[in-house]
């Protein structure tokens, strides 16, 4: 078998013109197609179909024209081929030897058309006019869809960082609060200390005992204001694309820090317990408590400022019914639940199922997109999403992530 046109990569974009792929066995048509569509087309040409084949695997092909009948295989087997490999590639068969069978073949596996030879001039050329068109379409079709993929992925970055910084923000004037009160205590306990120092160099020997008691009151608080200023400050500045296996325990505790300072935090109780010290799965550790805080802050609004909120996290086996699960979900995996129980007024059944639709809220000055954002965080990291509430009776809130050992 030989290769009439040399084996040379072409492309539409490269050369400005498409690329149409003759594979005949008789050298009078495929001669005759080359010279009716050289002028329009960079035309590759083979006598064999398993040359055609290879060498649309490797180059972008356009439009090809097979013969039917070829030594090596048929037409329609070359066709099935090329579909396979790029469904968009538009296919017209030739044939000398016309039968059912074989145009029944052509029509299952997606020719464009079914022509007999020998071939009108005319009638090909209009042919292969509608099948680049529709290749021209597919082509711009798909450019479109990526393009439009992009930005929906450009989008939900720039939304949950937006939203990031939004919670952060809004917990910005909270966690203030929260340092006034250890400093308060410091600035109470200095005072103190002054009267204590007073006393001390008049000789009062039990002023000693008092002074150390109040520094490690002073040191005790002070530390606590470190924790919740780093805390809060490794969830505002972390980066993002920071993966990595992590313990989810601590994190709780930083989630139920970062709501006591949020302004949903009223009167209520925010407990953070862990089965285990530690329990580990693969994400960005900043993006796993905004999923927590997201989840939280709803759970404080539903109960309006009251009742109980406990976040747990254990292994666990798979939900039965979960209500969100990524494509590379597999319930078969060993598995860490993380949990957001509260006592609030609950979701009612239709709810539930419009939870992750963006933009869907029942509150007057919600935008829809606090667990749009968790849904997008869980399902990058493989993981299913259970939710079970009852009106009236609260809710709770179960994550499954993959347990990485």
């Amino acid at each position: 078998m030989t290769m009439v046109t040399p084996l040379e990569p072409l492309s539409t974009a490269a050369t400005g013109k498409p690329v149409l792929l003759i594979v005949d066995d008789e050298a009078g048509p495929r001669e005759a197609l080359r010279f009716v569509f050289k002028d329009r087309f960079n035309c590759v040409t083979t006598t064999g179909g398993r040359q055609g084949i290879e060498y649309a695997k490797s180059n972008p092909i356009d439009i090809a024209i097979l013969d039917i009948r070829m030594p090596d295989m048929s037409g329609v087997d070359v066709l099935r081929e090329l579909k396979a490999h790029n469904p968009d590639i538009e296919c017209v068969l030739l044939t000398g030897y016309e039968t059912l069978e074989t145009a029944r073949a052509a029509v299952h596996y997606g020719a464009a058309e079914y022509l007999n030879k020998p071939f009108d001039v005319f009638n090909i050329r209009e042919i292969v006019d509608r099948c680049l068109a529709r290749r021209q379409q597919k082509t711009k079709a798909n450019e479109n869809l990526r393009s439009i993929e992009k930005l929906n992925k450009d989008l939900t970055v720039t939304v949950t960082e937006q939203s990031r910084t939004a919670t952060a923000s809004v917990l910005s004037a909270g966690v203030v609060h929260e340092l006034n009160n250890p400093l308060s205590i410091i600035s109470g306990y200095i005072q103190l200390l002054d009267n204590d120092l007073t006393k001390l160099s008049q000789g009062d020997v039990t002023t000693t005992q008092n002074i150390q008691h109040r520094l490690t009151t002073i040191q005790r608080e002070i530390q606590r204001c470190k924790e919740i200023a780093a805390r809060f400050l490794r969830f505002s500045r972390a980066p993002r694309s920071q993966t990595e296996v992590i313990n989810v325990t601590p994190l709780l505790e930083d989630t139920a820090l970062l709501l006591r300072a949020h302004p949903a935090h009223s009167q209520s109780r925010i407990i953070a317990h862990a089965i285990e010290p530690v329990l580990t799965v693969k994400a960005s550790p900043v993006e796993l408590v905004q999923v927590l805080i997201n989840i939280g802050v709803n759970a404080l609004q539903a109960m309006t400022g009251q009742g109980t909120l406990l976040f747990t996290a254990e292994r666990a086996t798979a939900p039965v019914n979960p209500i969100f699960r990524s494509q590379n979900y597999e319930s078969q995996q060993p598995l860490i639940r993380i949990s957001a129980t509260d006592t609030g007024c609950g979701i009612s059944p239709e709810n539930i199922q419009k939870l992750f639709t963006p933009h869907f809220t029942t509150k007057a000055d919600g935008n829809g997109l606090g667990l749009t954002i968790v849904a997008e965080i869980v399902g990058r990291y493989n993981g299913a999403i259970e939710i079970l509430s009852a009106t009236g009776k609260g809710t709770n809130f179960n994550i499954y992530l993959p347990h990485a050992v």
